[in-house]
């Protein structure tokens, strides 16, 4: 997910081994010139094994008691309420001796992993928030078996359980609820088309791989997912591996957020060029079913709709509309480090394909983007689900928030 800028004082803090519960650093959590409302924060910290921590504060004038979640070397929670811009908050770093394994005490807390229907389930609390398809999926049937594949997310849900997405639409088989379609793509002289699969040129497969991690806890749960660019024939060959992390964090208001991180690289030797084309990796949706043109919209962080999106660059998009049982939508936000940023969109206009919605960050819309082997590229995503509708100036707060990280400083305590 986005980096945060910090300033972290002892990485490693060396502790004794006594059962009480001691102060061993002092954070400061500073919201620079952003307004922070219900703000992710996460910091590394190198926590050590067999304790548990807890942060301890004051807000408002009310005693707080966060327990972060210790993972991959990062340190993760999320503030309540309210941080006003130019303000901070600090909080005691309380280690104690691990008690026994965490279980959630009741159904609203905590974020599950659970694996089924051929892939992974992710519910903060009592509420289901996404499903990955890990295994390959079969389509319809009479369709063309070129269009088995997996390696995407569907459903996406609605706080309430509304479905955002859609898979296998009769007039674009290969669209698969959330996916990166890299499109156009050049490896080894050739052009291979990762995305069409009809065209028996290139699928997608996630394997089985070490880097594969699931997770559950207080703060957030999901998924990293190795996935390979295949290039069909005789034999398939890998061109390109992704890894694709999910988190998702609990809900402490009335939306569901959840990142969409990947991160490329070459497979091989051999470098790719992910060509300059109107369509192209990056994050893509294909939009509820029972959307149209009359009653769903599209506004992005530029001011443009479905009528003059599509060419444009934005920080964020926003489709919202009626679905079964009400209004429902999604926030997209775009991290400023990713390539070609601020991102060009692929939109389809409010005529095309009777109506329906399809919205793509398109990196490579109006440029190549070659890839050499031996280095990462990373593009990352938050996405904030939610009932009714969104307004523009509630997504451009919730865009600076993740763009513009709190900082976040610790200072060790020495024991006397």
């Amino acid at each position: 997910m986005a980096k945060p800028y910090y300033v972290l004082c002892c990485l490693a803090l060396f502790f004794g081994h006594s059962t009480l519960a001691q102060v061993v650093a002092r954070v400061t959590v500073k919201a620079g010139a952003v307004d922070r409302h219900h703000s992710i924060v996460r910091t590394p910290f190198a926590a050590e094994a067999g304790y548990t921590y807890k942060l301890v504060g004051l807000e408002n004038g009310r005693k707080v008691n966060y327990v972060p979640q210790m993972e991959d070397g990062i340190m993760t929670w999320r503030l309540e309420g309210d941080l006003p811009a130019n303000t901070e908050r600090q909080y005691d770093l309380v280690r104690e001796k691990i008690r026994g394994v965490w279980r959630a005490a009741n159904p609203e807390e905590g974020v599950s992993f659970e694996e089924k229907d051929g892939g992974y389930t992710i519910s903060p609390g009592s509420f289901k928030a996404l499903h990955y398809r890990a295994e390959t999926m079969e389509p319809p049937a009479g369709v063309d078996t070129a269009y088995r594949r997996g390696g995407f997310i569907h459903p996406v849900w609605t706080p309430s359980g509304k479905v955002l997405t859609q898979i296998h639409p009769k007039d674009h088989y290969h669209h698969l609820g959330i996916w990166s379609p890299w499109t156009d793509t050049e490896f080894e002289g050739k052009t291979v088309d990762f995305w069409n699969l009809a065209k028996r040129s290139g699928t997608v497969r996630p394997i089985a791989s070490p880097r594969n991690r699931r997770s559950n806890g207080r703060v957030f749960g999901g998924f990293r997912q190795v996935q390979d660019y295949v290039v069909l024939g005789n034999p398939d060959r890998t061109a390109m591996s992704e890894e694709l992390e999910v988190i998702v964090y609990g809900k402490p208001d009335e939306n569901i957020t959840w990142d969409y991180n990947s991160t490329l690289q070459c497979a091989s030797a051999a470098p790719i060029t992910l060509n300059e084309y109107r369509y192209g990796g990056g994050f893509a949706i294909r939009g509820a079913e029972e959307w149209n043109n009359a009653n769903s919209k599209v506004i992005t962080s530029e001011g443009k709709t479905r009528k003059d999106a599509d060419g444009s660059v934005a920080r964020w998009f926003i489709i919202q509309g009626e679905l079964k049982g009400g209004k429902g939508g999604l926030l997209v936000l775009s991290d400023p480090n990713n390539f070609n940023s601020p991102q060009p969109l692929r939109v389809w206009p409010e005529n095309d394909q009777h109506g329906q919605v399809f919205a793509n960050f398109s990196p490579t819309k109006n440029k190549p983007w070659p890839l050499v082997p031996g280095q990462t590229y990373a593009q990352r995503y938050r996405i904030v689900t939610f009932d009714g509708e969104m307004t523009a100036e509630e997504a451009e707060k919730r865009w600076k928030d993740y763009a513009v990280p709190a900082e976040v400083t610790l200072e060790s305590v020495r024991r006397k």
